[in-house]
């Protein structure tokens, strides 16, 4: 099954537990926990490394990881604990590997590829993708692994496990986290998202002039902070968020849109959003779960129900609701406002998509959430606002197609990816645009 992306094409923590290694004789000074919940063993009010002052910002953080009896950093044999030296990928790897629940034995001939497997197999390392990590040498093939890690790889790989390392996190309005990053515009895209989350939560804080510094090396004493944040909630620095002189629309709360609760209605039948769901009969293919393309069409028309496009002090924004689904199924949405370019040089795009590796400020809601965004343009400029819906069988990507809704031309393209009901026909647009 082709994925949304794919047949979309463009219109379509961190858990920073020092890598792990009952290592190496080369990578002394490292521990991991078999779990992530704490365990923490009688130990002395002090701790004793040459090279760690009482006065250190991090030396309570030190002291509580080290209280934790599952040794999850330990020193060096020399006395030293070396809080200044960096983190190298293949280390923190294995750390997220190993927080993520697995207990892997080292490989053989180097000792981090089970890791660098598994890794992979997870989603958290992207071969053609993340070049940058994955590059070999004439003389070792795994040459991308032995480099240290840059905050920015860091949240790179933490942040595509985010959501199976901490569980049920309780995000606020993440553009509005974006502005205390100073450095977010020179922040690369594609971990704009996670970086965001993790100062949030309160995870990271950044440096004293208020930038991320994506490009410089994680030493241990920076993931001792870290690490003591993960583990111990309570000592996480959660940021106050800005007051805006006058503050952009909010979503209205789900509450006052009265939806109908979730009903089982007995023999695998249920009702969501109002909508009847029979897996015997609402299935077109059971092998791998995809709903039939009708049967989405009634929950589009759900979405459809809330949406909204109106103007915002000159800005053209967009509200409305993501509907619950049945169990197992996620919604994919892109929602695409093409416009012309402010330097009348062509023409720009703002996609709105539910995609978890998006920033911020173009990140649709979970399900049961409602939203409202910017479409960051004036409705003299839009030239098209397109929006495609599908809605998949999460276990295997599966769905039965997709929708294809233009709301400048009033066409819906239904693609129905088991044959028997792809059509065109005629929207009417009326009543989405307040204006």
């Amino acid at each position: 099954m082709k994925t949304f992306a794919k047949k979309i094409a463009r219109l379509i923590i961190i858990s920073l537990i020092l890598s792990v290694l009952p290592m190496p004789e080369n990578h002394p000074g490292v521990g991991f926990p078999e779990i992530m919940t704490p365990a923490f063993a009688d130990a002395e009010e002090t701790i004793s490394f040459s090279d760690v002052p009482k006065s250190a910002w991090y030396y309570d953080d030190l002291l509580f990881i080290m209280k934790d009896n599952r040794k999850i950093f330990e020193g060096y044999p020399d006395g030293t604990f070396r809080p200044h030296e960096p983190l190298t990928v293949d280390m923190f790897i294995k750390l997220i590997i190993t927080i993520m629940g697995y207990n892997l034995q080292n490989g053989e001939e180097y000792w981090a590829t089970t890791y660098i497997k598994k890794a992979i197999d997870e989603g958290l390392i992207i071969p053609w993708q993340d070049s940058h990590l994955t590059f070999a040498t004439k003389d070792d093939p795994y040459a991308g692994y032995k480099r240290p890690i840059s905050r920015g790889d860091m949240a790179l790989i933490a942040g595509r496990a985010m959501d199976k390392i901490i569980k049920n996190p309780d995000y606020r309005d993440q553009v509005a986290v974006t502005s205390l990053i100073k450095d977010y515009n020179q922040i690369s895209q594609v971990i704009k998202s996670s970086v965001v989350k993790f100062y949030d939560l309160g995870i990271l804080t950044g440096y004293p002039d208020g930038e991320f510094k994506p490009n410089n090396y994680l030493t241990r004493d920076e993931a001792l902070a870290v690490i003591r944040r993960i583990i111990d909630p309570s000592a996480r620095k959660r940021p106050e968020l800005p007051v805006a002189a006058n503050p952009t629309p909010t979503p209205i709360p789900v509450s006052k849109l009265n939806r109908p609760p979730k009903r089982d209605l007995g023999n695998g039948v249920v009702e969501v959003e109002g909508v009847r769901f029979d897996p015997a009969a609402d299935i077109a293919n059971p092998s791998n779960g995809a709903m039939k393309i009708l049967k989405a069409q009634e929950f589009i028309d759900v979405f459809l129900k809330y949406l909204k496009f109106y103007e915002h002090e000159g800005k053209v924004r967009v509200r409305g609701y993501i509907p619950e689904l049945p169990e197992g199924y996620e919604w994919m949405i892109s929602l695409f406002c093409n416009n012309k370019d402010q330097n009348d040089l062509g023409f720009s795009d703002c996609v709105l998509t539910n995609s978890k590796d998006e920033m911020p400020e173009y990140r649709l809601p979970s399900n049961g959430k409602t939203f409202d965004m910017s479409l960051y343009t004036n409705k003299e400029d839009i030239v098209a606002i397109v929006l495609i819906c599908e809605i998949k069988y999460s276990s295997t990507s599966a769905s039965g197609g997709y929708h294809w809704i233009s709301f400048t031309l009033g066409e819906c393209s239904v693609i129905d990816e088991y044959g028997g009901f792809s059509s065109v026909y005629p929207f009417e647009t009326r009543g989405y645009f307040e204006w």
